[in-house]
């Protein structure tokens, strides 16, 4: 549905101009709103519209930017502006179990820098950050599964990492392919060109989650060793 707004031309005039919609979802607090507008401005030699709205929900009130292009179409002879983005974004980090917390905060904080990253569209920077996310998570792992050889797992390279210290084989085979795509990321020429960032980050939680059952699992079973009923 298309909305008329009058804008404020920065070179003079206020001229109506036509909005293909209307954001409906907060860039602040990531709830569905229907957002107040405040002001909206018309930046002619770039064409664009940029209209400041507010948040409605309570919690919330933020105000936010959207962008508006030229959609290079005319409807009942006013220009249709189609909505580009909205910003400034605030990523919501995403959460993960006490286990993982413990085994390796450092994966953690990473892991979140890396979707902060993304949330940004800093699309060339959300694969390092993840590869780097997972070298730290698997050395991490390694050095709990192998007391006294921490030295060691941090001096060597991910893969041989994987391979040397890894003993559950569904950690080992999601990692070595979490490794793979991250190298991707990384590097200047891609071996996975069927793969996208996506795959890496799916890749990635699936490591996760192993590594988790791993720890639960050995837990369980040494805390009910003794078979009461």
């Amino acid at each position: 549905m298309y909305k008329d707004v009058t804008t404020n031309d920065l070179s003079g005039g206020q001229p109506a101009v036509r909005l293909d919609s209307i954001p409906d979802l907060c860039p602040r607090c990531q709830r569905n709103i229907q957002p107040l507008t405040l002001s909206c401005a018309y930046l002619r030699e770039r064409s664009l519209v940029q209209i400041v709205y507010r948040c409605p929900h309570q919690a919330c009130q933020e105000v936010f930017i959207a962008t508006y292009n030229d959609g290079n179409q005319n409807v009942s002879g006013k220009h249709v502006y189609v909505l580009s983005h909205t910003a400034p974004v605030a990523p919501h980090d995403v959460a993960f179990s006490e286990t993982i917390n413990e085994v390796s905060p450092s994966f953690v904080e990473i892991y979140n820098q890396a979707v902060s990253a993304e949330s940004h569209d800093l699309d060339q920077l959300v694969g390092i950050g993840l590869r780097k996310s997972l070298e730290f998570l698997i050395k991490d792992f390694s050095c709990l599964q192998h007391p006294g050889k921490d030295e060691e797992i941090r001096t060597t390279l991910l893969s041989a990492c994987i391979t040397r210290y890894i003993d559950d084989v569904n950690v080992k085979e999601c990692a070595k392919r979490a490794a793979w795509l991250g190298n991707d990321e990384t590097h200047y020429t891609r071996r996975w060109d069927d793969r996208d960032i996506n795959d890496l980050k799916l890749l990635v939680r699936l490591t996760v989650n192993w590594i988790e059952n791993v720890i639960l699992t050995k837990k369980y079973l040494s805390e009910m060793a003794d078979g009461r009923a």
